[in-house]
């Protein structure tokens, strides 16, 4: 068929999902590949290509069926094996979170907190088996490559991909706390972890058509980050716990950790409120007349 001929539906989009998905994965083996790196970043940088990744497997999962699904979790798994110390990074991001309340602990206590947190990644860090590791996960990545390169991209037009867009935000409007000063933590991490996958495909989808999704992309993007903050407050607020290397201070920060996740929660619920306020039909509609607009133009 003549791409002159083709309707918006039916516009092939192969190319650039296929540059989407060799670029995710580029980006996740390129810290690893490199020994130089400090170990922390390239954890950080791997994590978040992998959080992409997953994302963009979702996108085209009801294409390519099990074999993305068995990618989406291998990838999960291969995240879930370097945790422990993105949770230590993010609890130094906390406790400057908790810093910030009005009756947060004094610096003494701040930096002494800051230490023991330093020691337990100092101890990670010199995990003799770090460098095998990486070049680990750069095979990974590269059997993952390989795989791709087996997959028609072309088969896939736009109308699927906005099939998948709309129920990535459907999930994570279904995944919407419902009385948010009660919700517990982990409904609140399911909410975030939906947040993330949609937030990855409205950046797919503003690669695909500009301006399709920015304003989208901008609120879920900030409402993720507010409830990353609560997540690493969580976490360091489990370093406080009985038996714990930080149970000696939890009087001292506890109240601080209290109130900042508070103020986290009422700050997302806003935001949250007015980035799925569209029912799922509405947002497709929506987003198919952008769709329309670029076509055109």
């Amino acid at each position: 068929m003549n791409q002159r001929t083709l309707s918006h539906r039916e516009a092939p989009i192969g190319n650039a999902l296929t540059a989407i998905a060799r670029n995710i994965l580029m980006e996740a083996r390129a810290p690893m590949d490199d020994p130089s790196g400090e170990t922390g970043e390239a954890i950080h940088d791997f994590r978040k290509a992998i959080k992409r990744w997953r994302a963009f497997l979702r996108l085209v999962e009801p294409e390519f069926g099990d074999g993305a699904r068995n990618l989406r979790r291998a990838a999960r798994d291969s995240a879930k094996e370097l945790n422990a110390m993105r949770d230590l990074r993010a609890c130094l991001d906390a406790l400057e979170d908790a810093g910030k309340d009005r009756d947060a602990p004094g610096e003494r206590a701040l930096a002494e907190m800051r230490g023991v947190i330093e020691a337990l990644l100092a101890r990670q860090g010199d995990d003799p088996t770090d460098a095998l590791d990486r070049q680990g996960l750069v095979r990974r990545v590269g059997e993952w490559l390989n795989t791709i390169s087996h997959w028609d991209f072309s088969r896939i037009a736009f109308a699927q991909v906005l099939d998948a867009l709309t129920r990535g935000y459907r999930r994570a409007r279904h995944a919407m706390p419902k009385d948010w000063r009660h919700v517990d933590d982990e409904a609140l991490h399911e909410f975030r972890r939906r947040i993330i996958d949609h937030r990855y495909q409205l950046e797919f989808a503003g690669a695909l058509w500009p301006d399709a999704a920015k304003i989208e992309f901008e609120k879920t993007q900030y409402l993720r980050e507010i409830l990353g903050n609560h997540r690493d407050l969580a976490l360091l607020a489990r370093l406080t716990g009985p038996h714990q290397p930080l149970a000696r201070f939890r009087a001292k920060i506890a109240p601080a950790i209290a109130r900042r996740q508070k103020e986290h929660l009422a700050h997302a619920a806003r935001i949250a409120a007015r980035a799925f306020d569209s029912k799922p039909r509405k947002f497709r509609a929506d987003m198919e007349k952008r769709w329309l607009r670029r076509a055109k133009n």
